[in-house]
């Protein structure tokens, strides 16, 4: 049985006060809650809501099951998929973009279904790390974590000033533009670099543009079309950098 204390203590955290005073998140979803449970996952469980033979997964000490009303109680979705689970937001330190690897820069991003895309895109293209200006929208946010599918699970995200880490760079800096810049289909890009991402309507910001050494271009094929979403583009971007590459099998 629920306690209300124990209801409105999880109901707090689809706010965004509550998650920075407490350093905690809500994740949800079946799928979601199986990989937190079966994977090495860098967010430690701190509690877990699930109904009756909703998960095909050992369930911890921590699983309290419970009715699908109380779920509904808790549950910051219209249809509640049958499990929810807080976990802590770790304390942990960037890492330095390294040769070899492709990295994001995300530069004021606000919306969280663009933001989770994001990251579900670096996912399937296994780029290294995100990085993310204060501007961002924040990670946690229940909409930017169930755009994710998961991939919050996977994806280091790192919340940083991004001037410096651009100005120190040892791998190549490239930024996508609306519009000039190299077309994305006839350039030889290289094999690692930061991909910078701007705000969905002003781009990216002028201090970062001067530290960007090659703006992308994907060229529109009709006239007056609308320019893509953020999302959109960088999937682009992102297979033309893996086109060379051998894909790896999905299991």
């Amino acid at each position: 049985m629920l306690s209300n204390k124990e209801i409105k203590y999880v109901k707090e955290l689809q706010q965004k006060k509550f998650r920075k005073e407490r350093q905690e998140f809500i994740i949800e979803g079946k799928k979601m809650v199986t990989e937190l449970l079966s994977e090495k996952s860098p967010f430690p469980l701190r509690a877990l809501y699930v109904q009756e033979e909703a998960l095909d997964v050992s369930l911890p000490a921590e699983a309290k099951i419970i009715t699908p009303a109380q779920m509904k109680r808790i549950s910051g979705q219209s249809t509640p998929s049958g499990a929810l689970a807080v976990v802590s937001i770790p304390s942990v330190q960037a890492e330095t973009p390294s040769k070899g690897n492709l990295y994001l820069a995300l530069d004021g991003i606000q919306d969280p279904g663009n933001f989770g895309t994001l990251l579900r895109i670096a996912d399937w293209f296994n780029v290294k790390a995100i990085y993310a200006s204060y501007t961002c929208v924040e990670l946690y946010n229940p909409k930017t974590v169930q755009a994710t599918m998961g991939a919050v699970l996977r994806v280091p995200v790192y919340y940083i000033p991004l001037a410096p880490l651009l100005q120190k760079s040892i791998v190549p800096v490239l930024g996508s533009v609306l519009q000039g810049g190299e077309n994305i289909y006839t350039l030889t890009l290289p094999e690692e670099g930061i991909v910078v991402l701007g705000n969905e309507s002003q781009g990216i910001s002028p201090e970062l543009m001067d530290r960007i050494q090659t703006q992308l271009y994907v060229p529109s094929y009709r006239k007056g079309s609308e320019s893509l979403n953020v999302a959109t583009a960088a999937a682009v971007i992102c297979a033309i950098f893996r086109k060379d590459l051998p894909p790896t099998p999905r299991s």
